[in-house]
């Protein structure tokens, strides 16, 4: 189908549509209206018949004391004299039906103490009725009045108001489709001469350029596309790589979560399970605020590196020492559950980079060698100087790797052991945040292993 006719169908189809939307709501809006009004009056006409039989009963029932008979004789008159008018009352009594004219009942119980059918309409076979409820007090008994109006007229009226919209909509929807398809002819026959040129480009003949004439839109779309085709391939990838870090940041962010959240909910169950003194239980407590803070500041973190990835990292010094306590103690409960032995050694005083960043690198180098170790083994965290650059080594003497896993540890959701990662809550993320952060800092991860052997990471700082 060419462009002037996808065109033309386009704008009649919109025009139809918004034109009978306009009409559907200029028409719901004056139905709505009206019955608003129909509903208003009902109210004041429901309103002032249980007005007046309230009153009539009273006056009954200070003449003789007796209204029971008077009810029905009361009621009557107000129901044949509103029953011209398509108007129908029932009348209850402490929830009890007493009397009523509605034809063939189109309620079977009135809920008569419900807030939201004091106003209601209800349909019944072909008709429609609008139901109000109006309750008053005589004699410590409770009479709910029900006035029930025929909407068939006012339904008939409306209909009759649609039907000669749609008409009207028809006719000028034919007017339009008529001018709209000499308009476009014309117009379109521009863009025909540009759809011959480009055929020769879909071809294979990239040596063909559009002609341009004159200073209109159609010469400047000729400009364009001439140089469109280099665009193209930089947009494209251009968008990969911004859906790429997004989906990275929310990977990352779900895999890092899981890390302080556990040692949250560790020291909280040990606080609520076990008889401590108040120095532990103050102990306790701060590292679960530790642990909140740390969430707080890796989520800011994480969100850098996904939105501001080309901007510089912000580095202070960072007292290696103490980086490397700070990080044994809080790693501590795992190498616990598994008696593993970390030995540490640091031969740097401080190094430069982001904090919070780095803990969480080593964090997770360290729970990969964890997870990676037996039982009773031992893992070693070194800091050293070699050929003037700052190395950080983490080595475990677990299971080990093939050279095949060593090329693939850094592809997110990655497993050496599928089977081993999931019943350890592994998600295949922490290496591939690892290697980000990594980048961050100018530094490099290489990887060696050997099966029933260890394995050692090794990270390289090009900047002290």
């Amino acid at each position: 189908m060419k462009f002037w006719q996808r065109a033309y169908l386009s704008i009649l189809l919109l025009f139809i549509l918004f034109f009978y939307s306009s009409i559907f709501l200029v028409s719901n809006f004056a139905y709505r209206t009206s019955l608003n009004s129909e509903r208003e009056r009902s109210f004041g006409e429901a309103s002032f018949i249980s007005a007046s039989l309230g009153r009539d009963l009273s006056v009954s029932l200070q003449n003789d004391g007796d209204t029971s008979s008077d009810v029905y004789s009361f009621f009557r008159r107000y129901a044949d004299f509103y029953k011209s008018q398509d108007i129908y009352l029932e009348l209850w009594k402490n929830d009890f039906f007493l009397i009523g004219n509605i034809p063939d009942s189109p309620i079977k119980k009135y809920d008569t103490n419900s807030e939201e059918q004091k106003s209601i309409i209800v349909e019944y076979g072909s008709k429609k009725y609008l139901l109000v409820a109006s309750s008053f007090l005589c004699d410590s008994d409770s009479y709910t009045l029900i006035y029930t109006h025929d909407l068939e007229g006012f339904t008939q009226e409306h209909n009759a108001l649609s039907q000669f919209l749609m008409l009207s909509g028809a006719a000028l929807a034919a007017l339009l489709a008529v001018g709209l398809y000499f308009l476009l002819r014309r117009l379109s026959k521009p863009i025909e001469n540009l759809d011959e040129a480009t055929g020769c480009i879909a071809d294979g003949d990239y040596s063909m350029r559009v002609p341009v004439h004159g200073k209109d839109e159609f010469a400047a779309l000729a400009r364009h596309f001439n140089s469109m085709a280099d665009e193209i391939e930089g947009k494209i990838h251009e968008l990969q790589t911004t859906a790429g870090q997004k989906q990275r940041f929310i990977d990352n962010l779900a895999h890092e979560l899981r890390t302080p959240l556990t040692a949250i909910r560790g020291y909280a169950e040990y606080l609520k399970n076990a008889n401590i003194d108040e120095d532990d239980k103050i102990a306790s407590i701060d590292y679960i605020i530790s642990e909140a803070v740390r969430i707080e500041e890796m989520t800011n973190k994480l969100l850098d590196l996904a939105l501001l990835r080309n901007n510089v990292l912000e580095t202070a010094e960072i007292d290696l020492p103490e980086l490397f306590n700070a990080v044994s103690d809080k790693m501590r409960p795992k190498f616990s559950e598994k008696n593993i032995t970390l030995e540490t050694s640091c031969e740097l005083s401080a190094i430069t980079g982001d904090r919070v960043l780095l803990e969480c690198l080593l964090n997770n180098l360290l729970d990969n060698a964890i997870k990676a170790s037996d039982d009773g083994a031992t893992v070693q965290l070194v800091a050293l100087l070699e050929n003037g650059e700052t190395i950080i080594n983490i080595r475990d003497f677990g299971r080990g790797m093939t050279e095949e896993h060593l090329n693939k540890l850094t592809e997110p959701f990655y497993r050496v052991d599928k089977a081993r990662s999931r019943s350890e809550g592994g998600a295949g993320l922490g290496l591939a945040l690892c290697e980000q952060i990594a980048e961050l800092h100018k530094a490099k991860l290489t990887f060696s292993s050997e099966i029933e052997k260890g394995t050692m990471v090794k990270i390289t700082f090009t900047t002290p």
